[in-house]
């Protein structure tokens, strides 16, 4: 099948890919997110990512909310550095000695988006 859609010049998804209900359920989930969301709702487990930073942002320090959260520190930084690098901007001023992690002014209003995206799914 590949190698006929190939002759015919008949673009694929790549291996691995989402299926297309899940492509379509994604696509629709960033149509009704609030904007300030939707440069981050992009690609596979985005909502996950979101909502790790939702919960992450209660914990003093990254490290704290990982271990709270059952994750790998380096796991939980890698997906709020991803969501900073999509949606232009720091979210988190990180923790120093005696100093606990606080949210920026885009932090505060993705954290209120996400919160208002999810009460809207729970009704």
């Amino acid at each position: 099948m590949a190698r006929w859609a190939r002759t015919h010049n008949v673009p694929l998804r790549s291996r691995g890919g989402a299926s297309h209900s899940q492509a379509l359920r994604a696509a629709d989930q960033t149509h009704r997110a609030p904007r300030v969301l939707r440069p981050a709702l992009g690609g596979q487990g985005a909502s996950e990512r979101l909502r790790r930073f939702a919960a992450a942002s209660a914990f003093p320090s990254l490290g704290a909310a990982a271990s709270g959260l059952g994750l790998n520190t380096f796991t939980l930084v890698a997906q709020i550095n991803r969501i900073e690098r999509e949606l232009g901007g720091l979210l988190l001023v990180r923790a120093e000695r005696g100093r606990p992690m606080t949210l920026t002014p885009l932090g505060r209003r993705v954290l209120r988006a996400i919160r208002t995206s999810q009460d809207g799914a729970a009704s």
